[in-house]
């Protein structure tokens, strides 16, 4: 009696395992429409883990492989239990080694070329208020010679000393945003035309002081996602983004806490990615295991020539820069 009773329960373990595989590979289905289609690209907190592949495919394959494990250990019906986790198990590895190999890889500064004639040079940092000093900020922006840099986590207030805004460069702000514009003295003078002072995000739009002489630029740093889900914040901020990118000649950069699975096709209104950044959140975690939530887009005047996310040494702020060489079309 006692020995039915084990087979029994071995019979039922067989089903269970493969029932854990068939969620498991459901879960990483709709993941993987999510990060190409936009399917539920801003629900809960669904619309974050989009923004890990590395860590969100890396977490399925471990309790793939658990369940792998626990089939072997079966004496009934090990052969069922080893093919239906073992398939999620290949499928799951598949994916992390498709995103490791697909995602971009980090450079040092000094291994970005020049910038070509005709190109316009984009910096994008989070310099997390004062981890990133003015004499490290001026080494980077010394280093590529960038057209206009995007300063996250920065007040324009704070810039009070000689040698906070390097030489070459005038700052732009508004009071109480903390994002800083600096944009190359050769370019034609900035206004600000718009910012959003509702305290739900931080962000801001220059226009050229002569329409049409240079591109309007959005700067932006929206809220994060909470840890409660609320992706409130986050939202009200890119569809404020996506309302500027109705204007052409429009260049969006700044710490977004939004990758472009989180907008439809990487678009906000007439504004698209420009290319594929590497992760550069948090900056203390190899790539393959952060989320690129820094991003440069731009209206379909631009397309990118270069675009690289920088591994910076010594860095002090959580967020590694990003960089990218437009050309008009």
């Amino acid at each position: 009696m006692n020995t039915g009773a084990r087979r029994v329960r071995k019979d039922r373990f067989t089903p269970l395992l493969l029932v854990g595989a068939a969620m498991i590979a459901v879960v990483a289905i709709v993941y993987l429409a999510g990060r190409e289609f936009g399917l539920l690209a801003r629900w809960w907190l669904f619309s974050g883990a989009l923004a890990f592949p590395g860590f969100v495919f890396a977490g399925m394959l471990a309790g793939s492989l658990i369940l792998t494990f626990l089939a072997l250990i079966l004496r009934r019906n090990r052969k069922i239990a080893l093919l239906g986790t073992g398939v999620v198990s290949t499928g799951l590895l598949v994916a992390l080694l498709v995103s490791a190999f697909a995602m971009p890889a980090t450079v040092t500064p000094d291994a970005v070329p020049a910038r070509q004639d005709g190109q316009l040079r984009v910096l994008g940092w989070n310099v997390l208020q004062g981890a990133e000093d003015a004499a490290s900020r001026a080494a980077l922006v010394g280093a590529l010679q960038p057209d206009i840099v995007v300063l996250s986590e920065l007040y324009q207030g704070n810039l009070l000393r000689d040698g906070d805004v390097p030489a070459g460069y005038v700052s732009y702000g508004v009071r109480g945003i903390a994002v800083t514009v600096l944009v190359a003295d050769d370019l034609p003078r900035y206004r600000v035309v718009d910012a959003d002072e509702s305290g739900r995000t931080s962000g801001f739009v220059l226009a050229p002081e002569v329409d049409g002489a240079a591109p309007r630029i959005v700067a932006a740093h929206l809220v994060a996602l909470s840890f409660r889900g609320d992706s409130s914040g986050r939202d009200f901020g890119l569809d404020w983004i996506s309302s500027h990118c109705g204007s052409p000649d429009t260049i969006v950069a700044g710490d977004l806490n939004a990758v472009p699975a989180n907008m439809p096709g990487g678009r906000l209104g007439s504004c698209r990615t420009v290319g594929a950044f590497a992760p550069s959140w948090p900056s203390m975690v190899p790539p393959l295991f952060g989320a690129a939530i820094d991003n440069v887009l731009a209206t379909p005047e631009w397309d990118a020539a270069r675009v690289a996310t920088l591994d910076v040494a010594g860095i002090a702020t959580d967020h590694r820069p990003i960089v990218a060489d437009l050309v008009r079309r």
